[in-house]
């Protein structure tokens, strides 16, 4: 059973109940990203993210972890481009005390300097780490040369503009996008209607006339083709990414894309590892991802090769786009692809974590609840031709290449 509020402390509340289950899931999303910031606070979404673990007006990092772990629970938080997430996986005996938990790190958190200064150190390790992983490099050089710069900066921010971040900066910046009307809180699993409703109708924040109203933010993409090309030492293959313009998230095509998506990378018996790896053996490894925005979408190809089978390779990418416009060649793969992608709906549906994310990004997207089962009603729908509608219209446009290479 769905039940939407809208509480008077302005939260805006997705609860599902599910009486079967013996745990329960919690996020609070707040609709503030990386394509919020500017060029010179890159990072600071993730940075807040981070710090607010360190300590609350309730809490100290310890009194934090310790009740949701100790009880085999998980609680963690992530950052993407227009939304920061805070979530929780618990037994329904530790509801309560995770929604004060999650709360606290969503409105009350302390914000020392010497906590920032710590997390600042910590992500200047992530952002490291990240520049000598090869698969980080080549999607972030695509990004950064067909995406606007709002969408063109990576979510950990750079390394000056992080360390520049200081306790003025991020109390400004929180103070804009860390209240009510930018949260939403969805809860999954087996609780207490009433008493969840009060807990979080009890909560209070800050006022703050500076606070903004977020909108989700979709990326500008050049429409020209771009080629990028980069060297690494110590690399032994080559990472490629392929990447193509395609429906946006409120597109009628929307759920043709997923099943595409799904037919040609997703799992050993799809469309790209048999042609690319089992039959041609062309990669070591292939898959494909759909990254939708509300007004803008991109189909990406990622394969890991050698040095002489990347032109061979992007022939393979080409004659692909071109089968998959052809209805009697892609009817086993769209078979597969909706199958596969139908079952994948059906299971995720087994954990309330995942049920939780999907209703969330669904609805801040929508603007309305569409439940797991509208929304795998919406991929059973979906015939074949529009499938090869999208297909058409992926071929037709502009084709995007990021190509790392081994250096000397």
């Amino acid at each position: 059973m769905y039940k939407h509020e809208r509480l008077d402390n302005g939260l805006d509340v997705i609860l599902v109940q599910r009486e079967s289950m013996m745990s329960a899931s919690i996020l609070f999303g707040v609709k503030v990203g990386s394509a919020m910031e500017n060029e010179s606070i890159a990072g600071i979404s993730h940075l807040i993210e981070h710090t607010v673990f360190r300590g609350t007006e309730k809490r100290n990092s310890v009194q934090i972890k310790n009740p949701i772990e100790e009880v085999g629970g998980e609680l963690n938080a992530f950052t993407s481009k227009n939304f920061t997430v805070y979530f929780s996986k618990i037994p329904t005996t530790k509801v309560s005390e995770a929604i004060d938990i999650l709360s606290g790190l969503v409105f009350e958190p302390k914000f020392r300097s010497e906590d920032i200064e710590r997390e600042k150190s910590i992500i200047l390790e992530e952002i490291a780490s990240y520049e000598d992983d090869p698969g980080s490099i080549v999607i972030e050089n695509l990004y950064q040369h067909i995406f606007d710069e709002d969408f063109a900066r990576p979510v950990l921010g750079y390394r000056q503009t992080v360390t520049n971040i200081n306790y003025d900066i991020i109390i400004d910046y929180y103070s804009k996008f860390y209240h009510p009307q930018n949260v939403y809180v969805v809860i999954v699993g087996k609780f207490n209607e009433d008493k969840v409703l009060n807990q979080l109708n009890s909560i209070n924040w800050s006022k703050n006339n500076c606070s903004i109203k977020s909108e989700l933010k979709s990326p500008e993409i050049k429409k020209e083709d771009i080629k990028i090309e980069r060297t690494k030492k110590d690399l032994s293959s080559n990472y490629i990414v392929q990447g193509f313009i395609a429906p946006p998230k409120l597109s009628k095509d929307y759920y043709a894309t997923l099943i595409l998506n799904t037919f040609l990378g997703s799992g050993m018996s799809s469309l790209l590892f048999s042609k690319l790896r089992e039959e041609s053996a062309l990669v070591y490894e292939v898959a494909s991802h759909y990254e939708a925005y509300p007004l803008r979408g991109l189909l990406l190809f990622f394969a890991l090769s050698n040095d002489e089978k990347i032109p061979l390779l992007l022939d393979k990418f080409e004659e692909i786009i071109i089968m998959i416009q052809n209805q009697n060649k892609i009817g086993k793969w769209f078979n597969y692809g909706k199958n596969r992608l139908i079952g994948q709906l059906t299971l995720s549906m087994e954990n309330n974590l995942s049920v939780a994310l999907t209703i969330f990004d669904l609805y801040v997207n929508y603007d309305k609840i569409i439940t797991m089962e509208e929304f795998i009603n919406q991929i059973e729908k979906t015939e074949i031709e529009d499938v090869i509608r999208v297909a058409k219209s992926i071929s037709q446009s502009n084709k995007y290449i990021s190509l790392l290479s081994p250096g000397i």
